[in-house]
């Protein structure tokens, strides 16, 4: 039996600014200063909590993608599980085949000076774990990532994961057709660009909009019409669109409603 380590996600509520983390060694939980994931944050208001349990040592080590997707700007860790316990070495590569020019980490046994765990290479770190975090991500890290093992009878393990890297949604603008609006007339507010693939979220003094039987949406949600318009439907609009990897909001519209 020994240990494996997996990736939970814990929430927090907006007002916490730290994000902790619990990182299990093979053998053993800790130290605390083995903080594989310290400083990431491509998931807001998101702890992520590493918990250990026994597992038979005949487990395939696998990689995961955290998180599974990622836009442009954001970090990547490339999450290893079930690595063996009697490893003795291990490289990643930045393609299929393990090539020494294509190499971007490596962990050596203890008495080698390159087992000093973890190790930074410009934007990327390896952990003792075998993770391989890559921040501030773009479009070069895309491709195919190798994982090679040795273990103590040097036998080798090969193990692949593809990364790819998404282009980071645009920030919307949004258009009324008149900001101040008398009461009982409408108002149309029309959220750009209208790209395809994207999902639009209305918002309404900064929280998610209320609809009610007075509010129509286009076929695609980028067009919110009020009529007709009450008081109560003052106040400062935003819509916010998502392409699956990222997300951004609009700056704010107020509208105000005034009396016939």
């Amino acid at each position: 039996m020994r240990w494996a380590v997996t990736l939970q996600r814990a929430w927090k509520s907006p007002q916490r600014e730290e994000k902790e983390l619990a990182f299990g060694q093979r053998g053993n939980v800790g130290p605390a200063k083995d903080t594989a994931l310290e400083g990431f944050s491509s998931w807001e208001e998101g702890a992520f909590l590493l918990t250990c349990w026994n597992t038979p040592t005949t487990a395939e080590l696998t990689i995961e993608l955290v998180p599974p997707k990622v836009a442009e700007g954001g970090n990547s860790v490339l999450f290893v599980h079930q690595m063996p316990f009697n490893v003795q070495a291990f490289y990643w590569y930045k393609q299929k085949d393990p090539t020494k020019s294509y190499e971007v980490a490596r962990y050596l046994t203890p008495d080698n000076t390159t087992s000093k765990m973890p190790q930074h290479n410009g934007r990327r770190t390896v952990f003792y774990s075998g993770s391989l975090l890559i921040r501030n991500v773009t479009q070069a890290d895309s491709g195919v990532y190798t994982l090679l093992t040795f273990n103590t009878e040097m036998e080798t393990e090969l193990t692949h994961v593809h990364l790819e890297v998404h282009e980071p949604v645009a920030q919307p603008t949004l258009q009324a057709d008149s900001t101040t609006v008398t009461d009982g007339g409408s108002v149309t507010l029309t959220c750009l660009p209208e790209a395809p693939g994207l999902s639009i979220r209305w918002l309404f003094n900064h929280q998610s909009l209320y609809f009610n039987g007075r509010m129509t949406l286009s076929q695609k949600n980028s067009r919110l019409r009020i009529d007709p318009v009450r008081r109560e439907n003052a106040g400062e609009y935003q819509c916010e669109v998502s392409n699956g990897y990222s997300s951004k909001t609009s700056p704010p519209i107020q509208i105000s409603v005034t009396s016939e």
